[in-house]
């Protein structure tokens, strides 16, 4: 882990509740892909969000979703455009990419945790890995598929990946997955055994995931998430 100033080089509001920033660390960093980052917002007070791109350039990419009722982050944000700069520290959590398995791969995401799974996919995808990957998305509702044009041309682009997009509401004008975004891996995978899974969302969610997954043969020792460090 790295204590470093990042300056705040861009902030661009992607819809109603989510934004996409970009900092540039003063001095230079090195994290691996699926590890996340704590803003510093006082001596006890570091609010964690995952590094959205691959250790790639000498940018770090987020995407936060912050409301005004949701201070955790909007106060992140706000703390961002009003100063131009912030502490963070740098390489976090043990749910990174295994390079060197060879497994099949299950990409699970609700919500803003895509960030977690782009990072991972961009690494996959500079390093010409092989593994077959399935990366389920899971949102509310269709319009929060902030990424989704991304994640169609990666499959439609790179034959090993595929995209399953999961609604949670209904919605007569959806004709894929819909549901839970875990119900729909258990639906896709009768024996999930040959794979590595790496998970990211609310911790509620990723507990009755891995639960529900090893039940129907993953091995858990090859279930990755960081919230499992806090469950």
């Amino acid at each position: 882990m790295q204590s470093v100033i990042c300056n705040v080089s861009s902030i661009e509001k992607l819809n109603d509740f989510l934004y996409r920033i970009f900092l540039s660390p003063e001095t230079p960093v090195s994290y691996k892909s699926g590890q996340y980052l704590s803003v510093v917002m006082g001596e006890k007070d570091k609010r964690h969000f995952s590094i959205a791109n691959a250790p790639l350039s000498d940018q770090i990419e987020l995407h936060i979703g912050a409301t005004v009722e949701n201070r955790y982050a909007m106060e992140v944000i706000e703390k961002m455009k009003a100063e131009g700069k912030i502490e963070a520290e740098i390489g976090h959590g043990t749910a990174f990419l295994r390079e060197d398995s060879q497994r099949p791969i299950i990409l699970m995401a609700g919500g803003t945790g895509f960030s977690y799974v782009k990072s991972i996919l961009e690494q996959i995808i500079d390093l010409k890995l092989e593994n077959p990957v399935h990366l389920f998305w899971g949102v509310k509702e269709h319009a929060h598929f902030y990424f989704e044009d991304e994640a169609i041309a990666w499959a439609k682009q790179y034959p090993h990946i595929h995209f399953h997009p999961v609604v949670e509401l209904s919605d007569p004008n959806w004709s894929g997955h819909q549901g839970y975004v875990h119900k729909a891996v258990l639906a896709e995978f009768a024996d999930l055994s040959p794979f590595d899974i790496y998970i990211v969302g609310r911790f509620e969610m990723a507990k009755v995931a891995r639960d529900d997954f090893t039940q129907q043969g993953a091995n858990v020792d090859r279930i990755f998430g960081d919230a499992f460090a806090f469950i």
